[in-house]
C-alpha cells in the first residue's frame, strides 16, 4: 500500500513516528509529511531515515502527497476541517489513527481511560495496581501518555491487558473507525481546547467516542455527575457510576493514606480503584498500590527546596481547572505561594481562577507573556486580581524566588499551553527545572 503518514511529530514514541515504523516494516511505501522541518524532527527523522521505503515531505504538506495515498494515518492534531483531510474526504480515501489501527489488532481486552483532568495520574494509578497484583501475564502502557501503542502491538499475547491513556483527538480518530475499547473510563469533563473545537458540545461528544461503539457485553465507568445521566443511558452495555459516598471504591481509599496531595488525587484514586475492582484486582493489593503511588514528573511535584523555600513543578496544568487543583492542593497556613501562570490561549474562561486568586491572600501571581496575556489581564482587572508582569520564564522564577521567604512554595501552574514559547508543556517543565538548578547553584 502507498501509506501517508500526516503528521510525524517530535516524540520519539509518538503517534506519527510509531504509525511509520509500523508500515515500513511491513514493507508499505510510506510517505512522512508535517510542517515541521526536517531539523525540528531530527530525531524522528534518523528513526526513519534507514529504511528504503520511506520518503519525506516536511516543511510543508502538500495535495498530491493525499492523492497518492491508499491509506492515511492522520495525526492526533490534524483537524477534519483541514485541506489534506479535505481532499482525502473528496477522494473516499481511507483514513486512520494510531490508536484505531492498535484497537482493530489487539489481542486481548483494553482499558481506555479519558477525561479532561487526571487522565494521566489514574491512567498510572491503574497500571501500577494492575502490575502488582500480577493478575496478568503482562500488563502494557500507552496512548497519550507518550507511547504509541503501534510500539508493542506485535508483542501482545494472551493473558494480557493493555491500559491507554485516551485524549479527544485520539478519540476521534477511533469514533471514525467505529471503535471503542472492552473497558472504557470518563474521569471527568470541564473546559478545553475550545481553541479546536466549536463549543463544549463538540469538545464532549469527541470524548463520548471512548464509549459509542462498544458492544453489549463491554463496560463504561462514568461519574455521579447529573451531566452524564443523559450519556449513560445511551451507553450499549454495562455502566458502573463511580464516586458515590457508598460505593466501595470511595470506601477503600478512604481508608488509603496516599502520598499524592490534594482532593483531585484522591478522586482520581477513586476512579483507579474502581477501575481495579471491575478488573476483579483484591482491596489489598489496590490499596498497597495508591500507598506506594509516588505521582508523576510535570503534575504537582516538588523539584527543589531552596533556603526553605519548594519549588513545584506542575506545567501539565494547562486549563485554570488544573491550576485551582494546584493552589488548593497546596494550602498551608502561613506561608505563601507565588505562582507563575499564563502562556498561550485556548479560549478558556478564566473568571473562576481569577476570583479565586482575588481571594487567596497567600498567593502572589507572576504573569508569563504569552497569546492569553490580554485574555488574562482583562480578567485580573476584573476580578482585582493582583499581578505582576515577567519578561519569561526566567524572570518569572526569579520574581518568584525574590519575593519568597523559608516556607514558601514558588508554583509553575500556568493554566494555560505552552505553543508559541515551548516545544510543548514537556519542554516548558524542562526549562522551569533548568532554570531552578541554575538557582540553587547560585545559591
Amino acid at each position: 500500500m502507498n501509506v501517508l503518514i500526516l503528521g510525524l511529530g517530535q516524540y520519539a514514541k509518538g503517534s506519527g513516528v510509531s504509525a511509520a515504523l509500523y508500515f515500513a516494516k511491513q514493507g508499505d511505501d510510506v510517505c512522512v509529511t508535517d510542517l515541521k522541518t526536517e531539523k525540528e524532527l531530527a530525531g524522528n527523522v534518523k528513526q526513519l531515515k534507514k529504511f528504503k521505503n520511506v520518503r519525506f515531505a516536511l516543511g510543508k504538506h502538500d495535495l498530491k502527497d493525499v492523492r497518492w495515498a491508499d491509506v492515511i494515518v492522520r495525526g492526533p492534531r490534524v483537524r477534519k476541517d483541514s485541506p489534506e483531510m479535505k481532499e482525502a474526504a473528496k477522494r473516499d480515501i481511507e483514513t486512520t489513527s494510531d490508536i484505531a489501527l492498535f484497537l482493530s489488532r489487539c489481542p486481548v481486552p483494553v482499558v481506555g481511560i479519558t477525561g479532561t483532568r487526571g487522565k494521566s495520574t489514574t491512567t498510572m494509578m491503574t497500571y501500577e495496581i494492575a502490575v502488582a497484583s500480577k493478575r496478568w501475564r503482562k500488563v502494557w502502557l500507552g496512548g497519550n501518555i507518550l507511547n504509541s501503542p503501534l510500539n508493542f502491538l506485535s508483542q501482545v499475547k494472551a493473558g494480557d491487558l493493555v491500559i491507554l491513556e485516551l485524549s479527544s483527538f485520539q478519540l476521534e480518530g477511533t469514533g471514525d473507525a467505529g471503535l471503542s475499547p472492552q473497558i472504557a473510563v470518563w474521569t471527568n469533563l470541564l473546559r478545553d481546547h475550545q481553541d479546536a473545537y466549536p463549543d463544549m458540545d463538540a469538545y464532549a461528544e469527541a470524548k463520548a467516542q471512548i464509549f459509542r461503539h462498544q458492544t453489549p457485553e463491554d463496560v463504561v465507568l462514568l461519574p455521579t455527575d447529573k451531566h452524564f445521566n443523559e450519556y449513560a443511558s445511551e451507553v450499549p452495555g454495562y455502566v458502573y457510576r463511580f464516586g458515590k459516598k457508598t460505593s466501595e471504591e470511595v470506601k477503600l481509599v478512604a481508608k488509603t493514606k496516599l502520598k499524592v496531595p490534594g482532593e483531585h488525587n484522591i478522586r482520581n484514586a477513586e476512579i483507579a480503584a474502581a477501575i481495579a475492582l471491575e478488573l476483579g484486582v483484591k482491596h489489598s493489593d489496590i490499596k498497597k498500590s495508591l500507598e506506594a503511588f509516588k505521582g508523576l514528573e510535570n503534575r504537582i511535584q516538588t523539584i527543589a527546596t531552596i533556603k526553605g523555600v519548594d519549588y513545584v513543578n506542575d506545567t501539565t496544568a494547562t486549563t485554570p481547572d488544573g491550576t485551582i487543583a494546584a493552589i488548593n492542593a497546596l494550602q498551608k497556613p502561613k506561608r505563601m505561594l507565588n505562582l507563575i501562570f499564563g502562556g498561550a490561549n485556548k479560549e478558556l474562561d478564566f473568571t473562576a481562577v481569577s476570583k479565586l486568586l482575588t481571594k487567596r491572600k497567600d498567593v502572589r501571581v507572576f504573569l508569563l507573556p504569552g497569546t492569553a496575556k490580554e485574555t488574562l489581564i482583562k480578567a485580573f482587572n476584573k476580578a482585582k486580581t493582583h499581578f505582576e508582569e515577567t519578561a519569561d520564564l526566567a524572570h518569572a522564577v526569579e520574581r518568584a524566588q525574590e519575593e519568597s521567604k523559608k516556607g514558601d512554595i514558588v508554583l509553575l501552574s500556568p493554566g494555560c499551553a505552552s505553543f508559541g514559547f515551548f516545544k510543548n508543556e514537556f519542554d516548558r517543565g524542562e526549562q522551569f527545572v533548568k532554570i531552578v538548578k541554575k538557582l540553587a547553584k547560585r545559591k
